[in-house]
């Protein structure tokens, strides 16, 4: 009854995982249709080629109960949840630090005289810090040339928070979604990891079962 909950659980999630890979392969050619990254798409196009075959040993695994590609699936998932769960670990360890490396580097971007002389990179910065609905960093509209163009900025009736503040509290929000979906990932691998042991140790001792009745029959 327990290995067919394992079998049950491993066909469930690896036939949803081969779905996730084909759905990352369409993913690839949005991404290349809206960035024009060479790149890019062949990053997206890796990552889904690699969870489909996990997906696919993991699924031969557990419908034929093959110890071969069960033992190769227990060795990938494990070493990709040992991964998940360090970076897990440093995402809840180093939070703070990551959101203030975060905004000095960015705030060092964007105050580049490089990037302040390319008319369309100071609009791209532009945009995301009137989503921001901020003014400036450190002090108010500084850099000049990008915050005296945005209109909610030269606005005296209003008051102006800082980019730091918001920037921070919007990287908080964003850390406690990744964290969370890291969480579930590697309770998700670990889960797969000792329902995949517990599968080939049941098939190891029906082997050994069906061996030891061929010889004393």
């Amino acid at each position: 009854m327990a290995h067919a909950c394992s079998k049950t659980f491993l066909s469930l999630l690896n036939s949803l995982l081969i779905i996730f890979g084909i759905a990352l392969m369409v993913l690839s050619f949005y991404v290349y249709n809206k960035y024009h990254s060479i790149q890019l798409i062949i990053g997206v196009i890796i990552l889904a080629f690699f969870v489909i075959f996990i997906g696919l040993l993991g699924l031969i695994g557990s419908v034929k109960r093959s110890k071969c590609a069960l033992s190769i699936y227990i060795i990938l998932v494990g070493f990709i949840t040992i991964i998940l769960l360090t970076i897990l670990i440093l995402f809840c360890i180093k939070q703070q630090w990551l959101i203030n490396n975060v905004i000095n580097n960015y705030e060092q971007f964007i105050s580049n005289p490089k990037l302040l002389e390319d008319e369309k990179n100071i609009k791209v910065a532009r945009d995301f810090l009137v989503k921001l609905e901020c003014c400036g960093f450190k002090e108010t509209n500084e850099p000049k040339e990008i915050f005296n163009e945005i209109e909610f900025c030269n606005d005296m009736s209003q008051s102006k928070p800082l980019c730091d503040e918001k920037m921070k509290d919007n990287l908080h929000q964003n850390l406690v979604a990744i964290i969370t979906i890291h969480a579930i990932l590697t309770g998700l691998g670990a889960l797969a990891c000792i329902m995949a042991i517990h599968l080939t140790c049941a098939t190891n001792n029906k082997t050994r079962h069906t061996t030891f009745q061929s010889r004393y029959r």
